[in-house]
């Protein structure tokens, strides 16, 4: 009987603690609340609205003839979305932040193949697009088979000017190992843009002779000898 009068004694605060652990929410960690994040954003605006900078990574990956392959990277800070972390975190579709109107400007055909858009915690976004794109070219570089990328804002959405600095390429193209860098200023209808001219050259890598080819042209300069 005693017992019994224990555990109806006991019965309030073993439900008052279920009840508490209930009320536990654990949070995944590295979470975004988005809608929280973009309260009161303007995606029409940039996070400079002077001068933005945006910073480029190229790969190219195949050249064919005048048609290139190659994956572009944009990064860009907008301290306006900087949130509690320490990691990179996907951005979802539905989600429209302020983006640079970058686009190839030498290009048609161009085809966007893949894109991700991805925000670190600092407000540090990063655009990765995998591209085809078909590149005019003048008659000297259908001389000497070089290309020229030339990377631009189409109207500098939501700034005065964008400023695009290339901080690394590479190219995984046989005789396409050498890139150039120029940056050419340009007005239009008072607008004002900073082109990035990024050249592809051409440099065809001589072979040299193997030990077995020389040694078969030894050979066969002495056997026309000894014929003589």
């Amino acid at each position: 009987m005693i017992f019994f009068y224990t555990i109806l004694c006991l019965l309030p605060s073993l439900s008052a603690s279920a009840i508490d652990e209930d009320l536990i929410i654990e949070r995944r960690p590295h979470h975004v609340d988005w809608e929280d994040l973009f309260m009161e954003y303007n995606k029409y605006s940039a996070p400079d609205r002077s001068r933005q900078e945006v910073n480029l990574t190229l790969e190219i990956i195949d050249i064919s003839f005048h048609r290139v392959l190659f994956e572009l990277v944009q990064t860009w800070r907008d301290e306006r979305l900087r949130f509690v972390g320490s990691v990179r975190v996907p951005v979802p579709s539905h989600i429209q932040p302020w983006y640079p109107d970058t686009y190839i400007r030498n290009g048609w055909d161009v085809i966007v193949e893949q894109k991700s858009l991805e925000l670190n915690y600092d407000g540090t976004f990063s655009l990765r697009q995998k591209y085809q794109a078909t590149l005019d070219l003048d008659e000297k570089n259908k001389l000497f088979q070089d290309l020229t990328l030339v990377i631009s804002s189409f109207n500098n959405y939501g700034t005065e000017r964008i400023n695009y600095n290339l901080i690394s390429s590479k190219s995984e193209v046989k005789n396409y190992e050498h890139i150039s860098l120029h940056k050419v200023s340009r007005k239009s209808d008072n607008i004002y843009f900073d082109d990035l001219h990024i050249g592809i050259h051409y440099s065809p890598v001589i072979s040299q002779p193997t030990t077995t080819q020389k040694y078969e042209s030894s050979t066969l300069a002495q056997s026309n000898n000894s014929t003589k």
